[in-house]
């Protein structure tokens, strides 16, 4: 059999362009399977999938939600279409999903997406592809697709992103099918040792010791950007078995959820470690830093008193103060306390961040010393070690010891 692409389009506004979407697909030589998501009216082309056939065994009908306001109608699509396409996976009749829209159909169409296994191609076309993606991306591993033009139409403009999009989607397919199976059993095979770690700019060299210390004892490291869809992914991947011991070496994550910063992971980091008991190492880098907006585009919050960095022309980088590092110290004591696992905190007292060092601009050692207070008097009495250590993290040998203290944990669980 063919691999199956399976399209999920809005075909009461986007059905022409549909159509010739699914023709150039198949051109590509891979079978391609449309459902139609579009809750606005009749579609204006038939796809092999209906918004009746959707429906079909739900308390739903075609009426039903065509009567319903436009934010409740496209809710109802959207986990329609996650479970039949869901169904369509688990029968190994999917090998990618695609999707096209404006707002709804993006919607619709990342949602199903962000429900299946990561390593599953999933390619969106949408208008809003230059704007801000998280709320339609978040942990998963979708690639979104500028459509440049709206997706209205065949020109010339539209015809040959069109035609990229149905070339791209039809060789993922075809990729998933060859390749991913190997890709699969690596990820699978429990006799490689793996370890999550997190990392910013600001905490390169010392997360970039501690991994090459790492591997050099035998461990396979996946490194994530601690930019809050980051650590989800991190620890989704902890939830599923691939990864074994985590070192979480940025904790900057837990400042943006408490602060609002833009690289929030949710009131959940910390949950997996946690919950799974697998051996845990956190050095809290980067609890120094919460990343906002551009200097120009800053709240009038951040603006009075706070102690402000031009990170790069697109990103402001704020100096967490000493109630927000009391807070901090308070949420990692709540997640940790009770952890089913083997967990050990190494506070480097000379600095928590490449600017976090005297002369540099986020030097505040009251922040700082706030922050290990808060976890020592919160862990006292629980199994959870607080090691501290006078050198900063940058200073050579900390990463690498770091390295070693996660291997002890680990060899110790074995």
């Amino acid at each position: 059999m063919l691999p199956t692409v399976v399209f999920v389009a809005t075909y009461d506004t986007k059905g022409v362009e549909s159509d010739y979407i699914k023709k150039r697909v198949e051109a590509n030589g891979v079978r391609c399977l449309t459902i139609d998501v579009g809750v606005g009216g009749e579609p204006t082309a038939v796809p092999d999938v209906s918004l009746a056939d959707l429906c079909a065994g739900t308390p739903y009908t075609v009426d039903m939600i065509h009567a319903m306001p436009r934010g409740d109608a496209v809710g109802i699509s959207s986990n329609l279409a996650e479970q039949y396409v869901h169904n369509l996976f688990i029968n190994g009749e999917c090998a990618a999903v695609i999707g096209i829209g404006g707002a709804g159909g993006t919607q619709i169409c990342t949602q199903t997406m962000r429900t299946l296994p990561l390593g599953l191609p999933k390619l969106m076309m949408s208008t809003l592809a230059a704007g801000n993606m998280k709320w339609y991306v978040e942990d998963s591993d979708i690639s979104m697709f500028p459509s440049i033009t709206d997706v209205a139409g065949i020109n010339c403009m539209t015809q040959m992103v069109f035609d990229r999009f149905a070339a791209e989607a039809a060789k993922a397919a075809q990729w998933y099918v060859e390749r991913y199976p190997e890709h699969e059993a690596r990820m699978k095979n429990a006799s490689v040792k793996r370890i999550g770690q997190t990392m910013y700019g600001t905490t390169t060299k010392g997360v970039t010791r501690a991994r090459e210390e790492l591997e050099r004892r035998g461990y396979e490291t996946l490194v994530f950007h601690a930019s809050g869809a980051g650590g989800r992914a991190m620890e989704n991947l902890v939830r599923r078995g691939v990864i074994h011991g985590v070192l979480d070496m940025t904790i900057a994550e837990i400042g943006a959820h408490l602060v609002g910063g833009l690289h929030d992971a949710g009131p959940g980091r910390l949950d997996a470690m946690r919950d799974t008991g697998i051996p845990y190492v956190m050095v809290p880098g980067g609890a120094d830093t919460i990343v906002l907006p551009p200097l120009a585009d800053l709240p009038d919050k951040f603006r009075n008193g706070r102690i402000l960095n031009k990170h790069n022309p697109t990103m402001t980088t704020m100096r967490t103060n000493v109630e927000e590092n009391r807070q901090i110290g308070e949420f990692i004591v709540s997640k940790l306390k009770d952890a089913k696992g083997p967990v050990k905190i190494l506070f480097p007292k000379g600095g928590l961040s490449s600017i976090d060092k005297p002369g540099a601009v986020f030097y505040l050692p009251e922040a700082s010393e706030m922050l290990l207070a808060t976890l020592k008097a919160g862990f006292a009495g629980t199994k959870v070690e607080v090691i501290e250590d006078e050198r900063h993290l940058y200073d050579p040998g900390f990463g690498e010891d770091a390295a070693a203290l996660m291997d002890e944990l680990m060899r110790a669980s074995r």
